[in-house]
């Protein structure tokens, strides 16, 4: 990742995060919540400061999807305060004043009603927790979202434990970091004690299944999340294959599998298909801040369009279509992606009659 981090400048910034955009498109996804932590395109060019910030929200601009840019604070190698170096240094948000004033900028030059932006901070390994406080204070006055990795892999956990004898959850928990307007991204070590704290401050997780099954970083505790009513958002973050109804299933079945029983995510009718969607719409939304993830009125004209006739929705019923949707498509069954009222891929007219 960091030789990757290395070689970008600011046209293959925007050509990779473009490219990325357009496939989300392509797969129904309406939102990018972009975390976004590579700011800086050269680091001995000043005028190279935060090119990056720019390419990216260009890029999402030309390929039409709507963006909630979380502007990431990132300071830090790790909890004993070791200074960045390598590709990292593309990170470095270095004072907090300077930070903010990033922050400015980037509002400034988010243009029209599909960009917006969020105040960040990348973890508690990378940003020391008074600063992660003072940044979610700064986000609760903007009134944006919050996000923040938590306990991604057990180095992480065991770090914290050393530094601040507790875990991350609760060194944010303790800090006043956790509350309706935060998410914290991944949680697949979060222990069940410190869930039940979280889940009464009213945040919300994001899971990244493709990116934990990649990388091996273990399996969540979701019967504990799911009991607690936190509610489940989903991330592409290793956007190797995006598929937003692979990721539910990755959900699902690594449940079934660890616990060797069916129905790790249903609803009130024990149905799956439609908890996970769940998920996928009215979840992600509400974790972005964004009025949308429902066809209903005041919200925002966000749609995916499925092709019905598509052969792996043969000779299904209306009753068990979420559950199809969900368990057996892919991005081929869809017809048309439209953001914000505009049909950016697709779209009825272009597949009449089937969907």
């Amino acid at each position: 990742m960091y030789e990757l981090v290395a070689s970008l400048d600011a046209e293959r910034a925007y050509r990779t995060s473009r490219t990325a955009f357009e496939e989300m498109l392509d797969a129904g996804i309406t939102t990018v919540g972009e975390f976004h932590y590579i700011h800086h395109a050269a680091d001995d060019d000043p005028d190279a400061r935060w090119m990056l910030d720019d390419a990216v929200l260009r890029a999402a601009r030309d390929a039409g999807i709507r963006i909630v840019l979380l502007h990431c604070d990132y300071v830090r190698g790790g909890f004993d305060d070791r200074p960045l170096g390598g590709g990292q240094l593309r990170f470095d948000t270095q004072g907090l004043e300077h930070y903010l004033g990033s922050l400015d900028r980037v509002e400034k030059i988010a243009e029209g009603p599909l960009q917006s932006v969020a105040a960040v901070s990348h973890s508690t390994r990378a940003v020391s927790i008074d600063r992660i406080a003072a940044v979610h204070a700064e986000a609760t006055h903007r009134g944006t979202a919050f996000h923040l990795h938590l306990e991604e892999v057990v180095q992480e956990i065991d770090d914290c434990r050393a530094s601040h004898g507790r875990t991350p959850m609760r060194l944010a928990l303790d800090h006043g970091v956790i509350d309706e307007r935060t998410t914290a991204v991944h949680c697949t070590h979060s222990n069940a004690e410190d869930l039940q704290d979280f889940a009464a401050a009213g945040a919300r997780i994001c899971l990244c299944p493709n990116t934990e099954g990649n990388l091996g970083d273990g399996i969540c505790d979701l019967a504990t999340m799911r009991e607690l009513g936190i509610p489940i958002a989903i991330g592409t973050d290793l956007n190797s294959r995006i598929a937003p109804a692979e990721d539910l299933r990755w959900i699902e079945y690594v449940q079934r599998v660890r616990h060797q029983r069916r129905g790790a995510v249903i609803d009130h009718a024990g149905r799956t298909g439609s908890a996970l969607l769940d998920i996928a719409t009215v979840n992600g939304a509400a974790s972005l801040g964004v009025e949308s993830g429902s066809i209903s009125a005041g919200r925002l004209a966000d749609f995916v369009a499925i092709d019905l006739d598509h052969r792996t929705l043969e000779e299904v019923d209306p009753d068990h279509l979420a559950d199809a949707i969900v368990m057996g498509t892919g991005p081929e069954c869809l017809a048309g992606t439209c953001v914000g009222g505009r049909w950016v891929r697709g779209g009825p007219d272009a597949a009449r009659g089937g969907a």
